[in-house]
């Protein structure tokens, strides 16, 4: 019969193997997750969108105009001027002069402000190109400037008040641009309408909203351009008891 020889190791020796072998695990497993968890995210970073510095200009397009509003607005009033004196307008309103697009859209804002010119008849397609380039109507970098004025009351008036007025129009537009883009967008200029002058101490007969507003602003509240009454007794006329 064979003899069947084992050996046994001593149990020191075991227990060091065994500690040997798990390190060795441990060590590998951690060597194969970090492996696995950088390359995904290295490949992510570069692997990242890079933003356009500019939007490419909406070129070649047609414009579409809806809800476009010609409303009159107040810019200027003086105070009621006395006998004999002169009454500079002081400023009540700005109108405004702008194209709201969205941001990187590439909307021509003089080109926009020109169709809309065209559109209410600011413009006409015959002006040539010298007309466009000189048109203050499309121009967004020409502010609006009030005129000093001044009236100056001759004889016994009193209470004249002078006012400027603008028409301002807004319109809101849908863009198609030659690349198939669309884009939607609000425009805003002004046109310039002139000035008036009114006296406190007369009704306003047929008088325009803008006249209205600036007897509000200017003369007194039971002044007739406001009651659209008779003249107001003087303090000498009225009667005390």
């Amino acid at each position: 019969m064979s003899e069947d020889r084992r050996t046994t190791a001593p149990p020191g020796l075991r227990r060091a193997l065994v500690a040997a072998v798990a390190t060795c695990l441990v060590v590998g497993a951690a060597s194969f997750a970090v492996g696995r968890s950088t390359a995904p995210e290295t490949a992510a970073a570069e692997a990242k969108p890079t933003a356009r510095n500019s939007a490419a200009p909406c070129q070649g397009g047609t414009y579409t105009w809806f809800g476009v509003r010609e409303e009159p607005l107040l810019t200027g009033v003086s105070r009621a001027s006395e006998k004999g004196e002169e009454t500079p307008l002081a400023a009540v309103a700005r109108p405004r002069k702008a194209v709201d697009a969205p941001r990187g859209a590439g909307v021509d804002p003089r080109r926009t402000l020109y169709s809309l010119a065209l559109h209410i008849g600011e413009a006409g397609l015959d002006d040539g190109e010298a007309g466009q380039e000189g048109l203050a109507f499309a121009d967004p970098a020409l502010p609006y400037a009030l005129d000093g004025g001044g009236v100056e009351v001759d004889g016994d008036g009193v209470g004249t008040v002078e006012w400027a007025q603008v028409t301002s129009v807004t319109g809101q537009f849908r863009l198609e641009c030659g690349d198939g883009r669309t884009v939607y967008g609000q425009a805003e200029s002004w046109t310039v309408d002139g000035a008036g002058v009114l006296d406190c101490q007369e009704p306003l007969t047929d008088a325009t909203p803008t006249a209205r507003d600036a007897a509000l602003l200017a003369c007194e509240g039971d002044d007739p351009a406001n009651t659209g009454g008779k003249p107001k007794a003087s303090e000498g006329d009225r009667k005390t008891s």
